[in-house]
This record gives structure tokens, C-alpha cells and sequence, in this order.
């Protein structure tokens, strides 16, 4: 329990951390690296480059010390980045390292005294939020481990298949290499994939979304050769595109807690692009474990019928199960909407203002989803969605 005297310091240095969490975090990963190299097999050395890692870090902590005095508010972070910590099976060991190094790059940066009051405080404070963290991660740990066919750590996985679903895009099916059984899972859930691309120092770790229903015996990820013009650009993923049946890759138990909070409510499902993923595995689910999915809408949004994950697939089964299924492409008139989604669209294809909405995509697709939905009279309580990379909240436009 911190004192009375740490929480108010602590909350007293939020709006510090607001205006230079960023330099504080960017300091704190080059101090980390430089003394700690090996812990580049479990980062996602792409995010540091492109920054994301370090904003992220910098609204986390700025969160904990706002809400220092109610750390209830902060639930819902602490379980999506234990998660996340979960499939780089980050152990209580590393908690020291790290806290060694933030509070450094705080003093460094400030120009703070070794025994300033700050310091002390915020050393108390990140105890504490380690302890949280090592906690609710060994809680996932051990929860996969007793599954049926869990484990703990990585385990070697078989790519026994791999088939194009659009352009730039692939299924990869997995199966356990021991032929035994693997762990369920929850739709949404996400596999932590471990590979050593050729010729470099450090294994490279990636979370890609299972796309496929629970209850198979095998894990399917679908993903997109990312191809942006950076240093780190789609290592993994060029890496899986490029692959062949019988290769071996490191696979985490399923985590993360992007999944159907409310199942007997009416669902809507919204995916752009690649985001579709996740929302395949909760719609696949759905039919396969309910008689009457006519309360169900799936939006597929991308930019054209080429970049379509499984879009034959998809009308079949609406047709089939009865679910309503739209399709929304910035380019080519082959789906029920050309351009970008809209309120007015949205007004005509969501009509149950009960229903829980899951989003999917691109960051900014989904931040101008969440401010439509919320002007169109849903609940914050209703909106639920993924943000792939590092955690990070939506803003309202």
C-alpha cells in the first residue's frame, strides 16, 4: 500500500509525464538496449523504430499515474498488456531490469537528483505496478498451462498448409509438433509467433489473431506481408509468406481479451482490411455454437474485391446461416457500398441499437468508426475493439 504522500507525488507528476513521456520513454528503450541487448528477442524492434513502442509506454504510465488512487480504473489496460506480455512470455525477471532503467531515464531527463522525492516515489509506485503485472501474467500462465493440451513458454508448431485468402494475404495452418493435443481458445484471441529470420541476432516475436473457430486441431493465422518501406519492415510476416509446409515456428498459448464479452446479445462485427481476422474467428464460432444467428451483422471493409479476405466464403455463409453480411470497398463497385463507411451507411445497415459492436483495422479506420458509433447513440460500454501493435486507446474526432 503506498502512502499518502507517495500518491500525491505521483499524481503530481502526471501532467510531467503528458508533456515528456515520449523523450522519457525514448530514453529509457535506447538505456535498455544499450545494457541489455539479449532483450531484443523479445521486443518488437519495428515498434521501437517506428516509435509506437515508446508512445505507448509513455500513455500507460502517464494512466497509472493519473488514476494512482483508484487503480480499479485501470483493469481494463493492465489485462489487454498482460496479455500482450503473455504471448512474449515476459518473466518476473525482467520487471527489475526494466524499472532499473525507467527510473534512470526519469532522473536523466528531468535532471533530478538521485534522492529527490520524485524518484523515491516513483520507485515505490513501479513496484507496485510490477507486482501487479507479474501477478495477472502468471495468472494467464498458469490458466494455459492447466488447459487441455496447454503448455507455458513457446512451443514448436509444424506449418502444415498455407493458402492465399487475397492479394498480399495467406492462411497459415499449425499443428502441434508433438501431434498431441493443443489448447482452445477464445474467438479474438491472438497466437504469440516466434521465428529467427535468416541472418539475424535476435529471434523476432509477432501476434497474429486466430482466424479460424475453437475446437479444430489446428491454430489458422491469417496475415498480410507487410511491405512498408522501413528497416523492420514484415520480417515475420514476409517470413511466413515465404515459407513451406514442414517448417517448424515457436508458438505461445493463445492469449488476449479482444472477445465476446456478452454472448446471447445481438453482434455487430466490423473488419477493415486485414483486421477481419479476429471477427472470422468470432463469426465462425457463432455459427457453429448457436441454431439462430439472424442477430448478427458483418461489415467487411478493404480496398477492393482483390484485397478481400475469403469474400466467396462469406456471402456463402450468409446465405447459408442467415446472418447480414455488407461489404464496403474504397474502390470498384462490387460491394453494397463504394468509399469510405459513414454514418449514413452505418444508419442503414445496423438497426439494433442493443447490439455489442467488435471493430477491427487500421488505426485511423477505427478511431473515425468509434467517434461514429458513439454519435450514432452507442454506449462506450457497447464499442469493443483490437488495436494491433502496441496498446494503445482510441481518440474521439
Amino acid at each position: 500500500m503506498l502512502s499518502a504522500e507517495t500518491l500525491a507525488t505521483i499524481k503530481s507528476t502526471a501532467p510531467v509525464l503528458a508533456e515528456h513521456g515520449k523523450a522519457i520513454t525514448d530514453l529509457f528503450y535506447s538505456k535498455l538496449f544499450t545494457q541489455h541487448p539479449e532483450l531484443q528477442h523479445i521486443f518488437n524492434m519495428a515498434n521501437q523504430a517506428r516509435g509506437d513502442q515508446s508512445r505507448a509506454l509513455a500513455e500507460s504510465v502517464f494512466l497509472y499515474a493519473t488514476h494512482i488512487d483508484a487503480l480499479q480504473n485501470l483493469a481494463p489496460m493492465v489485462r489487454r498488456i498482460a496479455h500482450k506480455h503473455a504471448s512474449l512470455y515476459v518473466a518476473p525477471e525482467h520487471y527489475p531490469i526494466v524499472g532499473k532503467y525507467l527510473l534512470e531515464a526519469i532522473q536523466d531527463h528531468l535532471s533530478l537528483p538521485a534522492d529527490h522525492p520524485v524518484l523515491k516515489a516513483w520507485a515505490e509506485a513501479y513496484a507496485q505496478l510490477a507486482e501487479i503485472f507479474i501477478n495477472t501474467e502468471e495468472q494467464i500462465y498458469s490458466s494455459n498451462a492447466q488447459k487441455p493440451g496447454g503448455w507455458r513458454g513457446f512451443r514448436p508448431f509444424v506449418i502444415h498448409a498455407i493458402e492465399p485468402e487475397a492479394d498480399g494475404i495467406k492462411s497459415i495452418y499449425l499443428r502441434a509438433e508433438d501431434g498431441q493435443p493443443i489448447a482452445d481458445f477464445e474467438p479474438g484471441q491472438y497466437l504469440g509467433i516466434k521465428i529467427r529470420p535468416p541472418g539475424h541476432e535476435y529471434d523476432e516475436i509477432r501476434q497474429y489473431s486466430l482466424s479460424n473457430a475453437p475446437g479444430e486441431a489446428y491454430y489458422r493465422i491469417t496475415v498480410k506481408a507487410e511491405n512498408a518501406p522501413t528497416k523492420q519492415k514484415g520480417q515475420v510476416s514476409n517470413h511466413l509468406h515465404l515459407a513451406q509446409p514442414g517448417e517448424v515456428v515457436w508458438v505461445q498459448p493463445p492469449t488476449g481479451d479482444f472477445t465476446v464479452k456478452r454472448p446471447e446479445q445481438a453482434l455487430v462485427l466490423i473488419a477493415g482490411g486485414v483486421g477481419i481476422t479476429p471477427l472470422l474467428s468470432m463469426l465462425l464460432h457463432r455459427i457453429k455454437t448457436r441454431e439462430e444467428v439472424s442477430d448478427t451483422v458483418f461489415i467487411a471493409c478493404c480496398r477492393n474485391k482483390a484485397h478481400h479476405v475469403m469474400a466467396d466464403e462469406l456471402r456463402r455463409l450468409s446465405a447459408q446461416h442467415g446472418f447480414k453480411y455488407y461489404v464496403s470497398y474504397e474502390t470498384g463497385n462490387e460491394g453494397d457500398h463504394q468509399g469510405v463507411l459513414d454514418q449514413r451507411v452505418l444508419s442503414q445497415w445496423l438497426r439494433q441499437p442493443e447490439a455489442d459492436v467488435y471493430f477491427c483495422g487500421p488505426k485511423p479506420f477505427m478511431t473515425a468508426l468509434n467517434t461514429q458509433l458513439l454519435d450514432m447513440g452507442y454506449a462506450d460500454s457497447q464499442l469493443h475493439y483490437e488495436v494491433f501493435g502496441p496498446a494503445t486507446r482510441l481518440p474521439r474526432q
